[in-house]
C-alpha cells in the first residue's frame, strides 16, 4: 500500500502562543494520494472541499437512508445498475441531501461507463463524482481514510483537552469575561464580543467589527458542528476601517446563569468561516463564560446582602452596632460621618385602563412589577448617583448623601423633589399602570438620626398619599401643622379635633351638603378669595357666594376669624384622612 500523502497541521496551544490552525479533512486531500493518482473528477469540482466524516461501501440502493453526512461512498453502482436516468438523478440528489461528500465509483466490472445522468447531477449540486482505476482495491482506499480520520480525531481530542485546561485555568485565576474573550478570538481568529439580553454590548475584542446594522433576527439553523450549547446565526452590517460596510454572519451563543438571566456570546465571521476546531473552543468559552457569570451573581449576592444588613441596622437605630456597623461600612467605601436623608419610592399598581381579567393576570404573574422595579431601581440609581439603594417589598430605599452647603435648605429639598418627579414621570412613561410615591425624611445629621429620618419618610410617605393623592412627593419638612396628625392613630382622638361648626355642617341633612364641603375646603385653599374658587369649581362666582352664605346659615362659622378658619382647615384634613383609612 502507498504511503498516504496528506499531511496536516495542527494547532498546538502552549504558553508561548497559538501555532498553526487545523484544517479539516477534505475530498482534495484524498486525491493527493499516489495510489488515486489516475484517479479522474467527472463532475461536482466545486464540492472538493467538503468535509469527509467517514467513508463506506454502497451495498444497496436505499444507502441514504442509512447515511448521518459528510460520508464518502465506495461503489461499483451495481445496486443501481438498472436505474433509469431519472432515477439517477433523483439518487444523487438524495445523496446530497444527506450531505455526502463524495461518489467514488470503481466501474467497468458491472457498469462499463458511468452515466452522464450521475456526473451531471453531481455537477449540479457540488458532489463530487470521482472515477478511480479497475485496479485498486477498496482498502487502498478506505485504510489510509479511516486511519486519518481516527488521526484527526485523536487530534480534536487533545485540542479540547488543551482548549479545556487553558479556559479552565482563566476561570480558577479569576481573570473576567474580557480574557475569555481575548482568549477565544485568538484561538478561532476572529472578532469576539459579549451582549447582554437586550443586545447592548458588554465587552468586544476589537471595536471596528461591531456592527452597525442587524439585518434579520436570530435565526435557527441546522447546525454545523454539534455542540452542548445551542447556537443562532445572525447576518450583521459590520464597518471595517475606512472600507465599505459589508454584510457578515454572526454565531450567537445564548449562555444561561443561575437566575435564567442570559447574556449572548457573539462571534463574527469577519476573517473567516469558522471550522469544527473554531466551535471547539467556542463550546469550551461558553462554559468558562457561563461559570464566571455564576460566580460574578454569587458574589454579587453575597455583596447585596452584606449592604443590605448593614442598611437595616441603620434604619433600626441599634446604637448598640453602630461601631460594627461603621466597622463593616468601611470595608465597602461607605462613608457614616456625612449627614443623609431617606427617600423611599413606593410602588403601587392601578389597573385603571384593564380590564377585571386583565388585572388578575398580571397580578398573579408579577411580571410588570418586577420589570417596574428593574425600570425603577435603575431610574433612582442614574439621577442620585452617590445614594444607597435597598428595596422592601414594594418599596426602593434611598440613603442620599446630603451636601453641607447646598442640601439642607429649601432650594436643596426642591432639586431633590425635582429629581423624584422625574423618576415618576419616567416609570409613567413605561407603565402607565403604575402609580410611583415618594416621601422624603428630614436630614440626619448623624448615623444614629437615619433611623428617624427613615420613619419621617415613612410617615410623609402615608400622610402624602392621604392629603395629596397616591402620586405625592411629599417631605416631612413641608407637612407643617400636619406633621401632629401623624401622632393620632386613632381615629376618634382625631376627629375630637375637628371644630364644632364643622361638624354641624357634616351632620346636616342638606341635599347639597358634600357641594358645600368641597365648596369651603377650595375656598379656604385660595386663602377665601371666591373668584379663584369659582374657577376652580368650574361654576359661576355667585353659584360660590350663595354656597358659603348656606354655610354661615348652618354653621354659623365667622370667616373673619382666623383661628377658627385655622381650626377648619385643619378639620377638612382630617376629614379627608378619617375617608381615606375607610
Amino acid at each position: 500500500m502507498e504511503p498516504f500523502l496528506y499531511i496536516k497541521t495542527a494547532k498546538i496551544i502552549s504558553n508561548e502562543g497559538v501555532g498553526v490552525k487545523d484544517m479539516e479533512f477534505r475530498v482534495e486531500h484524498i486525491l493527493r494520494m499516489q495510489r488515486l493518482q489516475d484517479a479522474k473528477v467527472l463532475g461536482g469540482e466545486n464540492g472538493l472541499s467538503n468535509v469527509i466524516k467517514g467513508i463506506t461501501i454502497m451495498e444497496a440502493p436505499d444507502i441514504a437512508d442509512w447515511l448521518k453526512g459528510g460520508e464518502m461512498l465506495l461503489t461499483s453502482l451495481y445496486p443501481i445498475r438498472n436505474y433509469t436516468e431519472d432515477e439517477q438523478r433523483e439518487f444523487v440528489l438524495r445523496l446530497a441531501e444527506k450531505k455526502v461528500s463524495a461518489l467514488m465509483i470503481k466501474n467497468h466490472r458491472f457498469v462499463q461507463k458511468i452515466p452522464d445522468a450521475i456526473v451531471e447531477a453531481g455537477e449540479q449540486v457540488a458532489l463530487p463524482i470521482i472515477q478511480i482505476p479497475q485496479d485498486i482495491p477498496y482498502v487502498d482506499v478506505l485504510y489510509p481514510v479511516m486511519e486519518e480520520l481516527f488521526n484527526n480525531q485523536v487530534m480534536k481530542l487533545k485540542y479540547f483537552i488543551e482548549v479545556h485546561d487553558r479556559f479552565t485555568a482563566l476561570s480558577l485565576t479569576d481573570a473576567g469575561l474580557e480574557s475569555i474573550i481575548t482568549t477565544l478570538g485568538e484561538l478561532i481568529g476572529n472578532p469576539v464580543a459579549i451582549y447582554d439580553r437586550n443586545f447592548v454590548c458588554m465587552t468586544a475584542t476589537s471595536s471596528y467589527t461591531m456592527p452597525i446594522e442587524q439585518r434579520d433576527s436570530l435565526v435557527e439553523r441546522e447546525k454545523e458542528v454539534e455542540t452542548k450549547f445551542p447556537y443562532y446565526w445572525l447576518t450583521a452590517q459590520i464597518l471595517e476601517g475606512e472600507s465599505q460596510p459589508q454584510f457578515v454572519e454572526q454565531v450567537v451563543v445564548p449562555i444561561r446563569t443561575i437566575n435564567h438571566i442570559k447574556v449572548h456570546l457573539v462571534i463574527t465571521e469577519a476573517h473567516k468561516r469558522l471550522e469544527e476546531l473554531d466551535f471547539i473552543a467556542m463550546e469550551n468559552a461558553a462554559t468558562a463564560l457561563s461559570l464566571e457569570l455564576v460566580k460574578q451573581f454569587a458574589v454579587a449576592e453575597v455583596e447585596r446582602e452584606f449592604k443590605n444588613d448593614i442598611i437595616d441596622d441603620l434604619l433600626a437605630g441599634k446604637s448598640q452596632m453602630l461601631e460594627t456597623v461603621y466597622h463593616r461600612a468601611n470595608l465597602i467605601g461607605w462613608d457614616l460621618d456625612r449627614s443623609y436623608s431617606v427617600l423611599l419610592f413606593h410602588v403601587k399598581e392601578e389597573f385603571t385602563s384593564l380590564s377585571q381579567n386583565e388585572m388578575d393576570k398580571l397580578r398573579s404573574s408579577r411580571s410588570l412589577q418586577t420589570k417596574t422595579f428593574s425600570d425603577l431601581h435603575e431610574a433612582v440609581r442614574s439621577h442620585f448617583v452617590n445614594g444607597i439603594l435597598r428595596r422592601r417589598g414594594d418599596t426602593i430605599i434611598l440613603l442620599l448623601p446630603v451636601n453641607e452647603q447646598e442640601g439642607k435648605g429649601k432650594s436643596g429639598l426642591s432639586a431633590v423633589k425635582e429629581r423624584a418627579r422625574e423618576i415618576q414621570e419616567k416609570i409613567r412613561a413605561k407603565a402607565k399602570d403604575i402609580v410611583v410615591q415618594v416621601g422624603i425624611g428630614n436630614v440626619a445629621e448623624t448615623v444614629m438620626d437615619i433611623s428617624r429620618s427613615y420613619q419621617e419618610a415613612q410617615d410623609a410617605l402615608d400622610l402624602g398619599e392621604k392629603l395629596y393623592g397616591k402620586e405625592s412627593i411629599t417631605a416631612f419638612a413641608e407637612l407643617g401643622l400636619f406633621r401632629l396628625l401623624c401622632q393620632f392613630p386613632d381615629t376618634a382622638v382625631l376627629t375630637s379635633f375637628i371644630p364644632p361648626s364643622l361638624n354641624r355642617l357634616v351632620e346636616s341633612k342638606s341635599a347639597i351638603k358634600n357641594d358645600l364641603l368641597h365648596t369651603l375646603e377650595v375656598f379656604l385653599e385660595h386663602n377665601q378669595n371666591a373668584a379663584k374658587a369659582a374657577h376652580d369649581l368650574f361654576v359661576h362666582y355667585k353659584t360660590v357666594m350663595y354656597r358659603l352664605e348656606r354655610i354661615r346659615e348652618i354653621t354659623s362659622m365667622d370667616f373673619e376669624d382666623s383661628e377658627e378658619m385655622l381650626g377648619v382647615r385643619v378639620g377638612l384634613k382630617i376629614l379627608n384622612l378619617v375617608k381615606t383609612e375607610k
